[in-house]
């Protein structure tokens, strides 16, 4: 290779760790992002529909609501970069008596950089999206958002360092700050929190093989308007693999935590024991189960595929707050097993999410157990994918408790002549000790026309119910037609 070519190559894989830098940060904050060089691929589409809207019941709205809807994703690696980051921009302008939020925002974004080779890693990720005023508010979406639901934000910054000593140990540490916000109030605090995380740890190095081992320890601060949590862990953990389908795994230490808690106690001994099995490519299973001051917890997931069905499961029983279901981690996509990547709806382009009941709009912490689960199954022509969401939430110091049921079903079909049909259906019911009992339904049919291999035009109609004990119901009614198209 003469010189000219590993100087461009070395300025290559540093202008793409810029790009992407610069890439993640502008998705962040809602600007547009241009794809570096590498293997990248940069999409667009712009949407402009027109809705013909009418509500009876709480918050009576009827008229027309026009909206344009610009969208970018950028996704690929190369170098020492790799990045996943959707962004969309939803202006309405509505007529009538209807009050649409007039922007909102829809951002999913993942970015990580190789700094220094082997031993600085900078990593971010991002979100915006809507999300309902209480646990009763039902579907929120930018037409209703004005009456039932406000804008949320999250982003977060994950450097991580590394060291070896040589084969037989290395130093990690992995840290994080992040910070959410919500564009309207809560109920009894105000809206943003900021959340530090350090930690330092000693793992296996590359001597071990069958056999893993590691210490850590980890200290966060949560920051609300009117308290801080502190949290410390002390852990030392095992790992084994059996064989190429069983691993087994366990850990042992001891949380210091300082929360706002009814319990009289929030310290102790903790630990934890999983096995994960991966019989084949297309199914792997991962169960833990453990002791906190809490009580009892546990977490899984499982997936499985074959060449016409997708299965995806996860479970969970621990502690957290509504600022950690706005994080990324705690979406639940349908992922393609050969990819990773989210199942993308043919109709919308929007990744398949698996039913997330709206939360009490307060930063107390809760006890969550929740199991989410989504099937589905392709034809030739046909796709149906039926999600489905049992949740309950005790919240650790009003002793209020959540239950809510989510079940959605999605049938969409290639027709000929460039048509495509679908069909949404979703149910949604809660049963909370602050907001009362509530009920919502929904069923959506949309017949979609590819005009040219980049615009497609569509007819969608919507019609919605929303039940609630404190009499605040609602029927809810749509009519309207969509273009999409793009130009990368």
């Amino acid at each position: 290779m003469s010189v000219d070519c590993r100087v461009y190559t070395a300025v290559r894989q540093a202008l793409t760790g810029r790009c992407l830098a610069a890439a993640c940060a502008a998705a962040a904050f809602g600007l547009p992002t241009i794809a570096p060089a590498g293997e990248w691929r940069l999409s667009d589409t712009v949407s402009a529909d027109l809705t013909y809207v009418d509500r009876d019941g709480r918050n009576e709205s009827s008229g027309a609501v026009l909206q344009l809807t610009p969208r970018l994703r950028l996704n690929g690696r190369g170098g020492r970069s790799q990045a996943d980051i959707d962004y969309s921009l939803t202006a309405s302008i509505g007529g009538g008596s209807t009050d649409p939020e007039s922007l909102s925002h829809n951002l999913r974004g993942t970015g990580r950089v190789e700094v220094i080779d082997n031993m600085f890693f900078l990593g971010a990720n991002a979100s915006a999206r809507l999300v309902g005023t209480s646990a009763t508010s039902g579907t929120v979406d930018s037409i209703n958002a004005r009456s039932d639901g406000t804008q949320s934000y999250s982003f977060e910054i994950t450097p991580e360092f590394r060291h070896h000593l040589n084969r037989y140990a290395d130093i990690v540490s992995r840290n994080s700050v992040n910070y959410v916000t919500y564009g309207g109030n809560n109920r009894r605090s105000d809206d943003d929190s900021r959340e530090v995380r350090t930690n330092i740890g000693v793992r296996s190095g590359r001597y071990f093989s069958r056999f893993n081992w590691n210490v850590d320890a980890t200290r966060s601060e949560t920051s609300f308007e009117d308290r801080d949590d502190e949290r410390s862990n002390l852990s030392a953990g095992v790992g084994y693999r059996v064989d190429s389908h069983w691993r087994v795994r366990g850990t042992v230490g001891y949380e210091d935590n300082d929360v706002q808690t009814a319990r009289d106690d929030t310290d102790g001994a903790t630990w934890d024991a999983g096995v994960d099995w991966t019989p084949n490519p297309r199914t792997s299973v991962a169960v833990t189960y453990g002791e906190r001051y809490l009580g009892n917890v546990f977490s899984g997931n499982a997936s499985h595929r074959t060449r016409r069905t997708r299965l995806s499961l996860d479970f969970t029983r621990d502690v957290t707050n509504r600022r950690s279901s706005q994080l990324l981690d705690s979406f639940f996509f349908l992922v393609d097993a050969n990819t990773g990547n989210p199942i993308i709806d043919p109709n919308t382009g929007d990744p398949i999410l698996v039913n997330i009941p709206e939360l009490e709009q307060i930063d107390e912490d809760f006890l969550n157990t929740q199991v989410r689960g989504a099937v589905t199954v392709t034809g030739r022509r046909t796709t149906a994918t039926l999600t489905a969401t049992v949740s309950q939430r005790d919240y650790e110091v009003t002793d209020q408790d959540e239950d809510s049921l989510g079940l959605s079903l999605r049938l969409s079909r290639q027709l000929g002549g460039g048509y495509r049909a679908s069909v949404n259906s979703r149910y949604t019911t809660t049963d909370g000790a602050r907001d009362g009992d509530s009920d919502s339904y929904d069923v959506s049919m949309s017949l979609s026309k590819q005009l040219s291999p980049r615009t497609r035009a569509s007819v969608n109609v919507l019609h919605r119910e929303q039940d609630e004990s404190a009499g605040d119901d609602y029927t809810e009614n749509r009519i309207g037609v969509s273009l999409i198209s793009s130009f990368l």
